[in-house]
């Protein structure tokens, strides 16, 4: 004999000892168990104890091992988080059961938080309402309980219930077909989702955001979400959540009306297909049978569509899928409209129309009255046509308004009832049978009075709408004829569009070519110009050092011959070779530094700007040919400086070098300020020297260029400079091209970041 055992704490036992004989008699009434009080009765209930006392650590999993009879006794002596779990499983359990318990449940779960201050629980009570009132069609019930829960979990930073009520408000106005709020919430969840990291829920918001798209007509960008899901699903090891996404995918490849576009969408149906018989999804493979055959359908092969109908059908009728089965009937219904078999599809609509009516599925119901109106009117009962169309536009546009209504009676009978209980339960229970007859008779007699009152108010609101009626009725007869011309007038500019559209379409796919065209030529012009920058970044390099090697070679004879001539005609010549081979020498050591310069990477190092640019002047001056020389310095900078030495030095002794190289004769004054400007570093070189003449300014920052007419020099100190420069991240300007030549550079300090680059 079996029984189910009920694990609590030992003194939760202890302190409710009563509830617990009672479980326990229970459970012996059950099972048509008798006992005598007295010994036999002691032993099972000691028995009984033990268990209790031996397993009392096990007291956190307790409620989610017990039935949900014996959970909804010990429910009131449950306390704080304990309670709220077991008000929330019960909720759970009744949802689709037992509509009157889940109320009671869901509630109490909110009267109890809000009276224990747990703004979590009561924040997860109205999302689970919100989607319970979603799922009964009263949608402004659910949009009232999402709302307060967004506002609590706002307030107290719960994102991911904030993240599930905003994707609770999304299906509710995606019901509604408000579909621009219902991907604005969506999209809100799945942004809240994205920061949180989970790829499950992700998967979800992707889905339904793809859904939004696909209701409004662009398949395209519905298919760009449905992947996105397809990859977090796969992500996660879910293979069974992509069914799903494989069925809506099939549906918007279908809505893009050509041959790849069926064909993608026969395969995401068939993957839908595998994937339901491989996990046992008779639903979803109902489904996907019914859209297999949709495909089929607006091919126009209508055998297949038919064979695969029918094997939607047969999973309808095995598990009782009404939904599906009345799908199933209006695609059949559809495709005998399209073989022109008018009376076999008022056939199928009338029984697809006969599943709906019972299971109130006024969307469904709306897409029948619309095939209705369409069948009528091919068979030129235009009477009939319009009636069902005039059916189709009221319920589109009421749905919402006649479910607040019916929301707002149920809330207003709930009230009535409560206070009748209340004024019931005040009664005095001494008054007397005679009292409480003439009581009774009297509430009679105000019920019939009212009745009376209802009764002829209602006659009279009938007259007046049956006047209406006939007024609209002849109203309606006389716009029947615009109607069909502006219908006509409707037609005509429908095939104008959809001829533009083709147009547009043929446009838009040879621009899509050239652009692609144009990609893959620029993609080679850039590939073929990075070649040719490091090809020629080889050369300079090579170059520079090769012939380094035979111009000191050429140095040593030259000495050589000074040395062995005795004739100063040769000497002269051997001197001016000499001076020509130290030119060269010159510009290929500077076209070397120009290379390495390029090629390095700024390494941070904290140094003192006033320090490194004494030094650099001290060992140019010393280095340098030229005696005339002054060097005026007004360093306001000093301190650490976050920068690359090596680069640093070179623009201070390039600018030096170019002050004094290209000096106008007589004694040059070179000035070099320093100072900080925020955060940056300004360096100002400023010479009296020959200057740079009009129209070249443009010039002075090229390869090779010389300002000054005067030989020496290679032209390349100002570019050298420059290329340091912008390798720390700065600018170098001429902002005095004449006498008194000035250059203003301004350097930034240097992060890390910055010199990864």
């Amino acid at each position: 004999m079996k029984y189910i055992f009920f694990y609590c704490e030992i003194h939760f036992v202890l302190s409710n000892f009563s509830i617990l004989l009672k479980i326990i008699s229970r459970i012996f009434l059950e099972h048509g168990m008798r006992f005598q009080v007295g010994t036999e009765l002691r032993i099972v209930l000691f028995k009984y104890l033990l268990i209790f006392f031996f397993l009392g650590e096990a007291s956190q999993s307790a409620i989610s091992q017990v039935n949900f009879d014996s959970l909804e006794q010990v429910i009131p002596s449950l306390k704080g988080r304990e309670r709220l779990k077991a008000l929330e499983k019960l909720a759970y359990a009744y949802s689709f059961k037992d509509n009157n318990k889940y109320f009671k449940y869901a509630r109490d779960g909110i009267e109890y938080s809000l009276s224990d201050g747990d703004s979590l629980y009561l924040s997860r009570f109205l999302i689970e309402l919100g989607y319970h009132y979603k799922y009964k069609g009263a949608y402004q019930e659910a949009l009232n309980n999402f709302n307060r829960s967004i506002l609590i979990s706002t307030e107290n930073g719960y994102s991911y219930l904030l993240g599930t009520a905003y994707t609770g408000l999304g299906t509710v106005y995606h019901e509604l077909n408000l579909y621009d709020k219902a991907l604005h919430y969506h999209t809100e969840s799945l942004k809240i989702k994205e920061k949180d990291g989970d790829k499950r829920a992700l998967a979800v918001s992707n889905n339904n955001i793809g859904l939004i798209y696909y209701k409004i007509d662009d398949p395209l960008r519905a298919l760009e979400y449905y992947h996105k899901s397809v990859m977090f699903n796969l992500e996660v090891g879910d293979t069974a959540g992509c069914i799903v996404n494989y069925i809506n995918m099939g549906l918007s490849y279908t809505e893009l009306q050509d041959a790849s576009g069926n064909e993608n969408a026969k395969r995401s149906f068939k993957k839908a297909i595998d994937l339901a018989l491989k996990y046992d999804r008779p639903y979803r493979i109902g489904y996907a049978y019914n859209g297999l055959a949709s495909v089929y359908s607006e091919q126009m092969v209508y055998d297949s569509a038919k064979y695969y109908l029918n094997i939607s059908i047969d999973e309808s009728l095995k598990h009782n899928y009404k939904k599906l089965e009345s799908s199933n009937y209006y695609l059949f219904a559809k495709i005998a409209f399209q073989e022109k078999k008018y009376d076999l599809a008022i056939d199928y609509l009338s029984k697809s129309q006969e599943l709906l009516a019972k299971l109130k599925d006024k969307n469904r119901i709306k897409n029948n009255y619309r095939l209705y109106s369409e069948i009528f009117e091919a068979r030129n009962m235009l009477d009939s046509a319009f009636y069902y169309q005039k059916k189709y536009s009221i319920m589109k546009d009421s749905i919402f308004n006649e479910e607040l209504a019916n929301n707002l009676t149920s809330i207003q009978i709930s009230a009535a009832t409560s206070q009748k209980d209340l004024i019931i339960s005040s009664k005095d229970e001494t008054i007397s049978r005679s009292k409480l007859f003439s009581l009774f008779l009297l509430s009679i007699l105000a019920l019939s009075i009212a009745l009376i009152v209802v009764i002829f108010r209602n006659y009279t609101n009938t007259s007046k709408i049956n006047l209406q009626l006939s007024e609209s009725k002849r109203k309606i007869e006389a716009q029947k004829e615009n109607l069909e011309k502006k219908n006509g007038q409707l037609a005509e500019a429908q095939q104008t569009i959809q001829k533009q559209n083709d147009v547009l379409k043929n446009i838009n796919i040879d621009l899509d070519k050239k652009v692609k065209e144009r990609t893959r030529e620029l993609d080679k012009s850039n590939h073929e110009l990075e070649k040719a920058v490091k090809d020629l970044d080889q050369f300079i390099y090579k170059t520079s050092h090769d012939l380094r090697g035979p111009i000191a070679t050429m140095q040593g004879i030259i000495n050589l011959g000074v040395l062995d001539s005795k004739d100063e005609k040769s000497k002269e010549y051997f001197n001016t070779l000499h001076n020509v081979s130290n030119n060269l020498n010159n510009v290929l050591y500077r076209l070397i530094e120009v290379h390495e310069t390029y090629q390095k990477k700024p390494i941070l190092e904290y140094l003192d700007p006033m320090k490194e640019i004494m030094e650099t002047t001290n060992r140019v001056s010393q280095f340098s040919i030229e005696t005339d020389i002054t060097i005026i310095t007004e360093l306001q900078a000093n301190g650490q400086w976050n920068s690359d030495k090596v680069l640093f030095n070179l623009i201070i002794e390039n600018m030096l070098r170019s002050a004094m190289l290209y000096k106008d004769r007589g004694e040059s004054i070179i000035k070099i300020k320093t100072e900080y400007r925020g955060k940056k570093l300004n360096i100002v070189f400023e010479d009296n020297g020959f200057g740079i003449q009009p129209g070249d300014e443009d010039k002075v920052f090229n390869i090779f260029f010389k300002g000054s007419p005067r030989p020496g020099g290679t032209g390349l100190e100002v570019y050298t400079a420059k290329i340091a420069v912008e390798k720390l991240g700065g600018e170098i300007k001429l902002i005095k091209p004449l006498k008194n030549t000035l250059y203003e550079i301004n350097l930034p300090v240097i992060n890390t970041a910055q010199s990864d680059d």
